[in-house]
């Protein structure tokens, strides 16, 4: 038996593993997130998306005649070795991207961060140069008036939302275009630099707002804000009362109120917080970059961060995450064009592709809701309904990249026309009937596939490679996607 001192030691735990430290919870709730379902669900569309786009891309590269080996090559060192111009380009994505992950969160659609970005960078510009402050303080106040003017930029679509009905996406869009025009306006009139009749653009600010470099002649402290408001958007959304009260609002509007939340209130405020959120990442541009504001400055930042925010769905490190990626697609793009020849623009169509794929879950949520029966199949059977979606889609898109080819061999491959417009042909309907007929759709399309590889074998015979690849490709991914679509339906008993 254990005397008392052998029980008091007993009792009080001695001995026993101690409660685990603050870092041990993170890291298990790191460990619990990434072996979740959903997140990885998340992780393995959006990889396959990337890829997806890639692979559509570098087929397109060879119908135009260009080397996608030799882009993407350009396009990853580039990336690598210009780490820091990423980190640049993906500064103001960031801010962009967490403006309109918010806003979903809380079920509005924030199609306004570019004119929010206008009017955030011109009032931080004119408190940059107006007026003096030290050197600490005046940064602080200018990303703080950008922010707030940003805010107010926001705020005003979310009262029209919340209390006169107005979509959001109608009023973000028209305030944005009225925000570039009103920032035309101002630069061209009361803020125009003295002097300067050729270039609309605002005096220099005062060297005592400028954000301090961290790499370089471009990377700024504007990156370490956003890197905080990646951290500090994660906890107001998930672990405070008003970012549970937000999403509850963005989950079921009617239960929200019947709980006795203020929805209308929450949703104006959400869209004031993104829209601060955009401002910021105008601020941070001309306070850490362009030291100016010059009419027309943006190149789309405040668009481009909806198709991030798309990519990292609309979870804040994902938002991270797309931003990075999209930086990188923007520095190796460049790198693209000079060493490979590729057009500035091939990096438009993969980000474009990427969002494609990446909505097309949301788009089966969509049409499912709306009583399509093909999907709510898809919904309701995932394990399914996915890999027969990307079958519709790859067969669709191998389809419509066939038209095109159809007459651009000439005489000389007239076999390979011949073939690429069967497998075309072929291949549209039964996509057509994948939405109908399930398997003979299937079977259809992996007869386009056989069709495809014909046209390699073609290829073979007459020397041309480019195009043994690009039927390899494009049969291929047909085949793949349209026999595991089969296996799957088949096992299941779906037929």
């Amino acid at each position: 038996m254990m005397n008392d001192e052998e029980t008091s030691i007993s009792s009080s735990g001695e001995g026993e593993p101690m409660e685990g430290t603050p870092i041990d919870a993170i890291v298990e709730g790191i460990e619990s997130k990434i072996s979740s379902p959903e997140f990885q669900k998340t992780v393995i569309s959006t990889v396959g998306s990337i890829v997806l786009a890639m692979l559509i891309a570098a087929l397109i590269m060879i119908m135009t005649g260009y080397n996608p080996l030799l882009a993407y090559v350009a396009l990853l060192r580039a990336a690598m070795v210009q780490w820091a111009q990423v980190l640049f380009n993906a500064t103001p994505l960031i801010f962009t991207g967490l403006s309109v992950a918010f806003a979903f969160k809380c079920g509005l659609f924030n199609i306004g961060p570019e004119g929010q970005v206008y009017v955030g960078s011109l009032a931080a510009t004119v408190t940059g140069y107006a007026i003096s402050l030290p050197v600490v303080i005046h940064p602080i106040a200018a990303l703080a008036v950008g922010a707030f003017v940003g805010g107010l930029w926001g705020f005003l679509p979310g009262l029209l939302r919340a209390y006169r009905g107005a979509h959001e996406v109608v009023t973000t869009m028209m305030l944005s275009y009225t925000a570039i025009l009103l920032t035309h306006w101002l630069v061209a009139g009361p803020f125009l630099e003295p002097g300067n009749e050729y270039i609309l653009q605002t005096p220099l600010i005062n060297e005592t707002a400028e954000l301090p470099f961290l790499l370089g002649n471009f990377l700024s402290w504007a990156f370490i804000v956003a890197i905080l408001s990646v951290v500090g958007v994660d906890i107001l959304i998930n672990r405070t009362v008003l970012g549970y009260e937000m999403r509850a609002v963005g989950s079921n509007l009617e239960a929200a109120e019947y709980a006795g939340i203020n929805a209308k209130a929450k949703m104006a405020l959400s869209l004031a917080i993104a829209g601060a959120l955009s401002g910021l990442a105008g601020a941070g541009q001309i306070l850490g970059y362009h030291h100016r504001f010059i009419d027309g400055w943006s190149s789309g930042l405040g668009w481009d961060g909806i198709t991030v925010a798309v990519l990292g769905a609309n979870n804040p490190w994902g938002v991270l995450m797309g931003a990075l990626f999209f930086g990188a697609l923007n520095v190796g793009g460049r790198s693209m064009q000079r060493l490979a020849g590729v057009p500035s623009e091939m990096v438009s169509l993969i980000q474009g592709l990427i969002v494609v794929f990446v909505a097309a879950p949301r788009i089966m949520d969509w049409l499912a809701d709306r009583g399509i029966e093909q999907a709510k199949w898809m919904k309701e059977k995932p394990k399914m309904g996915m890999p027969h979606f990307f079958a519709i889609a790859i067969t669709s898109v191998a389809s419509l990249i066939g038209f095109t080819l159809v007459g651009s061999y000439g005489a000389v491959h007239f076999a390979a026309s011949g073939l690429v417009m069967a497998a075309a042909g072929i291949g549209v309907s039964g996509a057509i009937l994948m939405l109908t007929n399930k398997m003979l759709g299937l079977k259809i399309g992996i007869v386009s596939g056989l069709f495809w590889l014909s046209v390699g074998a073609v290829g073979l015979v007459v020397g041309d490679f480019a195009m043994v690849l690009m039927s390899l490709i494009l049969g291929g991914l047909t085949m793949v996607f349209d026999l595991i679509s089969y296996y799957l339906i088949k096992s299941e008993g779906e037929a």
